[in-house]
């Protein structure tokens, strides 16, 4: 599935992909801006606090009984994370036109509505309504401080703050708790503004007939100025390796072992390490499940995954304390094993397999058809799912190698108990 592209400001970016496979049409739209420790909280509360209501829907109330009248359409907001860029989120979703009474006008009032939420947010006195900014914002601050309580996230999270530290990575993409109250209505509306104005806004649609979009999208009041440019993701020159154990009051100790790669998403080698990671911890076949989990006993869980724009491969398992030594060992010497060439046809082969199984997958879903596109937006290159098979497809063990020689273990975290071994 193809997008072609329509400019719509300068900066604001249309990308339409006409397909009769789904039975909405399916629109995301994708602020982005810097992740930074000044800006990370604002941007993770806004869309919260625009969802509440608009100029002509002031409440969530009236906003959702729009919704519904138009047959169910349904409308989130989010704020994600790729590399060292935060990107607020906007999703639409309504029903074909053609498939329910008067559609053209259905889907003319939803993204009309759609666009007034974004592009022309309820305010009062130069300020977010203050009522739905306070509430939000004591949500989105006892949402951060909750993540202790889930001690698997909680573990990934403060591995990868102390493997990042002084990096925009390190930052936890909702924001720092302390940041978050300190937020004002009058300085987050001001900071939005700027955003609408000035950053990188990508409009994503899927679905049939949509013709009209570019004159539908192109009517929502962008008041734009020159784009800011965004910085490239920075690169850590110098690896050391640490260790971190925190100790909690849990059963079962959390092992996070983070690995600093040689290549990213716009590498050469990029492909060969996607399929490095799957064989080495992606898939039930994969090497960390087979040695770890099922020959040694030694992980309830284990897997690993790639981080391609900033370029971090992270292992996480769920293990007793008492085997924190060996599970580390047996983990190194997989990873030892792609680098030594180690892989056999069938690890090979399954890996490529399931990999493109899973875009194939993903071209069942409208918003993942839009989702996977992301990294490649961050990064000024989309690709489409066909050219990522046909790389994955095309990648040899050689390959593979040489992207997991470029491996570096930089922090072994471990969550455990207090009479853990650890």
């Amino acid at each position: 599935m193809n997008f072609a592209h329509h400019q719509i400001a300068e900066g604001v970016d249309l990308y339409l992909c006409e397909t009769d496979k789904f039975a909405t049409v399916t629109v995301k739209v994708f602020i982005q801006d810097s992740l930074a420790l000044e800006t990370a909280a604002a941007n993770a509360l806004i869309p919260l606090v625009l969802i509440q209501g608009t100029k002509s829907y002031p409440t969530r109330v009236e906003l959702v009984q729009k919704m519904e009248n138009l047959y169910g359409a349904a409308f989130w907001t989010d704020v994600e994370k790729i590399g060292e860029r935060q990107i607020l989120e906007f999703y639409f979703d309504v029903a074909a036109p053609h498939l329910i009474p008067n559609g053209r006008q259905v889907l003319r009032e939803g993204l009309a509505a759609f666009g007034e939420l974004i592009t022309d947010p309820l305010a009062e006195g130069g300020a977010f309504h203050r009522d739905f900014f306070h509430k939000e914002q004591a949500n989105l601050a006892k949402m951060v401080a909750g993540i202790i309580n889930d001690k698997q996230a909680y573990a990934v999270w403060q591995a990868v703050k102390a493997m990042c530290k002084g990096e925009p990575y390190g930052l936890y993409k909702y924001g720092e708790r302390e940041q978050i109250e300190k937020l004002e209505p009058e300085a987050v509306y001001a900071h939005y503004q700027e955003l609408l104005q000035s950053n990188p806004i990508a409009i994503f649609v899927v679905g049939q007939s949509l013709e009209e979009l570019p004159e539908l999208i192109g009517a929502w009041p962008w008041r734009r100025k020159a784009l800011k440019e965004l910085p490239p993701v920075s690169v850590k020159e110098e690896v050391r390796e640490q260790e971190i154990i925190e100790t909690q009051d849990v059963h079962q100790a959390v092992l996070v072992m983070g690995y600093r790669t040689a290549q990213r998403y716009l590498s050469p080698d990029y492909y060969g390490l996607l399929v490095a990671n799957g064989i080495l911890g992606a898939f039930p076949h994969s090497k960390l499940f087979v040695n770890v989990r099922e020959k040694a006993s030694l992980a309830y869980y284990v897997d690993s995954s790639l981080e391609g724009s900033k370029g971090l491969l992270t292992v996480t398992a769920g293990i007793a304390p008492q085997s924190y030594g060996q599970a580390v060992e047996i983990i190194r010497r997989q990873v030892a094993e792609l680098q030594y060439g180690t892989i056999s046809d069938d690890e090979l082969n399954r890996t490529k397999i399931g990999l493109i199984s899973g875009i194939r997958k993903m071209l069942d879903d409208p918003a993942a058809v839009i989702d996977r596109n992301l990294i490649g937006l961050v990064h000024k290159e989309l690709r489409s799912p066909q050219m990522v098979m046909e790389r994955i497809a095309a990648v040899t063990k050689e390959q593979v190698q040489k992207a997991a020689q470029g491996l570096q273990l930089d922090t072994v975290y471990c969550l455990s108990g207090p009479k853990g071994e650890a």
